[in-house]
């Protein structure tokens, strides 16, 4: 492990990490809109080893830092389930408190159904909430690498991004530092002191216009990354995208037999 850093504000209910993982001298492809699995160590109560986990990977294919054989996760520590009752999540608890130099079982990567266009004027339009917006972040930054380069002319880059509040929301400084030609950024925070409430959707309804231009262009690829719960929210726009090219990513952190149940062994880093 050669990273890890809080990525929102100290005391924030939802603590979330950045996690970077360097494989060393050994390949590990990745692209974005990719994931990996982790295997905490140890064994659950029945004795068992515990399943991998899987997390969307949130950095570009260049590596975290451009040129170096890493990729980063956005993991937030679970503490609670769903219905609020209290819960330590097996491997999210274990990623927080990874320390630099330790060794992590990692499987991977997976997925292709997630995969960012790379033709030159396409435009990406992302919707995520909290981690959600790993795959995300990967996406963005690869877009910015490559207009670095002056050689890429990229489409319009449009981000959806919500949270319970600011406070809570990941990578909220490193996103006001982007600049405004290169992405449009939209913010909805559901728990704002003395604020009403305002979802993701309400952001979008607010950008109508420009959401019906975009979907008008054959080049527009829409990406929703969340919580399941809160994705199956999300028919309504998907009825309404379904003859865009709308992917819908899995990602909440638990075990997926599917995805774990395949023929590459862990390697550890």
């Amino acid at each position: 492990m050669a990273g890890n850093f809080k990525v929102n504000e100290a005391g924030t209910t939802n603590e979330t990490h950045h996690i970077v993982i360097d494989f060393g001298s050994m390949p590990f492809p990745v692209l974005e809109g990719q994931s990996v699995a982790i295997v905490p160590p140890g064994v659950d109560a029945s004795g068992k080893p515990h399943h991998a986990r899987q997390y969307s990977i949130a950095s570009p294919r260049n590596g975290e830092r451009a040129g170096y054989n890493n990729v980063s996760l956005t993991v937030k520590r679970v503490i609670e389930d769903h219905e609020g009752k209290p819960v330590q999540g097996v491997c999210s608890n274990y990623l927080c408190d990874v320390k630099v130099g330790d060794a992590i079982q990692v499987i991977g990567p997976f997925g292709s159904s997630f995969l960012m266009p790379n033709h030159p004027k396409s435009n990406i339009v992302m919707i995520c909430t909290g981690t959600g917006s790993a795959p995300m972040r990967g996406m963005t930054e690869w877009r910015r690498r490559l207009r670095q380069t002056g050689k890429f002319e990229g489409g319009k880059l449009m981000l959806f991004f919500g949270a319970r509040t600011q406070e809570e929301l990941p990578y909220f400084g490193p996103l006001q530092k982007l600049p405004k030609d290169f992405i449009d950024i939209n913010f909805a925070f559901s728990r704002t002191p003395g604020q009403p409430k305002r979802y993701v959707q309400d952001a979008m309804r607010d950008r109508a216009a420009d959401l019906v231009a975009l979907l008008k262009d054959p080049n527009t690829y829409f990406y929703v990354c969340g919580l399941k719960a809160w994705k199956r929210a999300w028919s309504w726009p998907c009825t309404m995208w379904q003859h865009k090219q709308v992917l819908i990513g899995k990602h909440w952190g638990l075990p997926s037999k599917k995805k774990a149940d395949c023929t590459s062994k862990p390697i550890e880093v």
